[in-house]
């Protein structure tokens, strides 16, 4: 057994040497070939305490135009006494999302006695570096052990026995200071400030075109966030698309900023409002209290939304009730929506309906 684990140390140190021929990233989440061919533009520089030399970002761009951000960074991993260098490449996304790490030619990283990282090991890095919401994100450097438990034997990163249990499932065994250090590098504010500046700087419509067409939530948000008022007439199928699918944070921030002209069109409310049952509870929340500030909601609107009244919770059925009130006119389909929820025995609210009356 220790032969063969011996034996698959060596290969897997030969694959970490052979990267100065140019092989893949160890870690790399973006559906991109990197190649020789792939330009890189220095985008800005970071200097902080234990980097030997200023962190230097470049943009990778293919001919089409930018795809990723990277950076190789040589930092100290330090205790309160013993210090070692880590050398290592990180990649971000264009909003400044970290997608993987990749060693340098003749660096592989180790632990504490110059252990060298297993497999297993560069494994959980990658995804402790993956989790943004890290209990690291809250952790001071001096909290990550209990001083009056370190034994005698502790030394930089193999601080283990004194290691709270809650990061120490989180971090690799043996590299406490190296996964903390590499974490606060991953997930940088002013690092990240840094990248999504330079996006805005480059932002074009292929490149917003290139957003809108990726899977990646942060890409899509990114590029509404940087619309101007003619692209949501441009792109609308796009943030019709985004508003069924994409996260709550996006939908809400699609609906806030339609531009006021655009959604007086009765054609734009219905279309939104015909995915009422495809938005989390936050998002009907808000569209409601979007509808209920609009002087002129459509009828069509209220119908479509109405198909869901027994899906809605106490405050939106109350809310809905509030602003059907205020309707002109309403649908016959509608009305017999409230009539179906005001008789549905199963459905907890119904007496709501019943208060105010709907139902004859």
């Amino acid at each position: 057994m220790k032969f063969f684990k011996l034996l698959w140390i060596v290969f897997f140190l030969i694959a970490l040497f052979a990267k100065q021929y140019g092989s893949d990233p160890l870690f790399f989440e973006l559906p991109i070939q990197i190649h020789e061919s792939l330009e890189q533009n220095q985008v800005g520089e970071l200097m902080e305490d234990g980097f030997i030399e200023p962190l230097s970002v470049e943009l990778i761009s293919d001919s089409k135009g930018p795809i990723y951000y990277q950076s190789t960074i040589r930092t100290t991993v330090c205790d309160d006494e013993v210090c070692e260098i880590m050398n290592i490449k990180l990649f971000w996304d264009l909003v400044g999302e970290y997608v993987g790490y990749d060693t340098v030619a003749q660096h592989p990283l180790t632990k504490f006695d110059h252990e060298p990282f297993t497999k297993n090991d560069y494994e959980r890095l990658h995804e402790l570096l993956k989790n943004e919401g890290s209990i690291l994100k809250f952790k001071q450097k001096s909290e990550l052990i209990d001083k009056e438990k370190v034994k005698a034997s502790d030394v930089v990163d193999g601080t283990t026995g004194a290691t709270s249990l809650e990061i120490k499932e989180e971090v690799v065994e043996g590299a406490l200071y190296s996964s903390y250090t590499l974490w606060h590098l991953a997930h940088n504010g002013q690092i990240k400030n840094m990248l999504t500046a330079n996006s805005r700087r480059v932002l074009d419509e292929h490149l917003i075109q290139y957003l809108l067409d990726s899977d990646r939530s942060g890409y899509t948000l990114f590029a509404f966030q940087n619309f101007q008022e003619k692209d949501y007439t441009k792109y609308k199928r796009y943030w019709l698309r985004s508003l069924k699918d994409d996260i709550p944070l996006t939908r809400k921030y699609i609906i806030k900023n339609i531009p006021t002209e655009m959604w007086r069109a009765h054609i734009i409310q219905e279309e939104v409002c015909l995915l009422f049952n495809f938005y989390d509870v936050n998002t009907k929340t808000y569209l409601l209290n979007k509808i209920e500030k609009t002087e002129d909601i459509s009828s069509k609107s209220l119908e479509y939304i109405s198909f869901y009244l027994t899906e809605m919770n106490r405050n939106q059925i109350s809310q809905f009730l509030d602003i059907l009130s205020k309707s002109e006119k309403l649908t016959v389909l509608t009305r017999d929506n409230i009539s179906r929820a005001a008789n549905n025995k199963e459905f907890n609210f119904s007496y709501l309906i019943n208060e105010r009356h709907w139902v004859n």
